[in-house]
């Protein structure tokens, strides 16, 4: 008796792929993250419970790398091993490398987690049909999480370094939101590229690794009127180029001297920080038909 072979199932794209290109569909990815708010809020809860799940020092370890970069860099600059020279008036050297390696933490945190989120959720995608966006929420969520200690920490360390910043600390979270928008933005894109390479999520890694040392985060940035040599011209430039740098200027700055000026590299940066945003929700927006099909 013959038999027929089975043929693999096809997919097949329809015109729903022309939906997710349309000015509409902002509508619908809004509407449909506030519809799995719930699902949302599960996966987060799950995610920041499995840090600690198992774990003796718990939260301890959330806090613990700003803090250890913060601890060795202050070594290295005390032993002068680290040629760091901070202006009169300015913080203690630890809390400024403690501040810079929490915001650039934060930003490295939300994208690797937000590029990674779907990939590491393969059965999940391949089972059960929901807002791909919903991980990356909840995978994020967990890196606000992280901040929320993580600053915690710099109040403390405040504390008992006896150092008064200005009042107007309390404006700089407000300060995080275009970094978080610029991480997110990231993340989203990558994502779907994800999903097809394993290998992106390493490469950006190593370059968020990377990239710490391209911001002020244990060093400050020299005014190209002081960088009279080569590699303090060229800090400057990189350090300029660097988004993120001028949210952690502008921190330092409520911080020291309790003045805000916007610059034209924060406004630059800001346009740079929710473009990314924008681009990046689209973009993954309309290749999340094809994400089930590639994990």
């Amino acid at each position: 008796m013959n038999k027929t072979p089975l043929k693999p199932p096809l997919a097949v794209y329809d015109a729903g792929m022309q939906d997710r290109l349309s000015i509409t569909a902002w509508k619908v990815m809004v509407e449909e993250l506030v519809e799995f708010q719930e699902l949302i809020l599960r996966l987060l809860h799950r995610n920041v419970a499995g840090q600690v799940r198992q774990s003796f020092l718990g939260y301890f370890w959330i806090a613990m790398p700003p803090l250890a970069t913060a601890l060795v860099f202050s070594m290295l600059q005390r032993s002068n091993v680290l040629a760091v020279h901070l202006p009169d008036g300015s913080m203690p050297y630890t809390l400024f490398a403690l501040i810079g390696a929490t915001i650039w933490g934060f930003f490295s945190q939300v994208t690797s987690m937000a590029t990674q989120s779907v990939f590491g959720a393969g059965l999940l995608v391949s089972k059960i049909y929901f807002p791909r966006e919903v991980l990356v929420v909840s995978g994020v969520g967990n890196a606000l999480v992280n901040l929320m200690i993580r600053l915690g920490v710099i109040l403390l360390s405040f504390l008992l370094s006896g150092y008064a910043p200005h009042w107007q600390i309390v404006f700089a979270p407000l300060l995080l939101i275009p970094v978080f928008a610029f991480a997110l933005g990231l993340g989203l894109f990558f994502a779907p590229i994800h999903t097809i390479m394993n290998d992106t999520g390493r490469i950006l890694e190593f370059l968020l690794s990377f990239g710490m040392y391209l911001a002020p985060t244990v060093y400050p940035t020299p005014s190209l009127g002081d960088a009279t040599s080569v590699w303090g011209r060229s800090l400057f430039w990189l350090h300029s180029l660097n988004p993120v740098s001028h949210y952690m200027y502008a921190i330092n700055d409520l911080i020291e001297k309790g003045t805000f000026v916007w610059t034209t590299g924060l406004t630059a940066s800001t346009i740079i920080a929710f473009t990314s945003l924008l681009v990046g929700w689209r973009f993954f927006h309309v290749c999340e038909p094809l994400l089930a099909e590639r994990i």
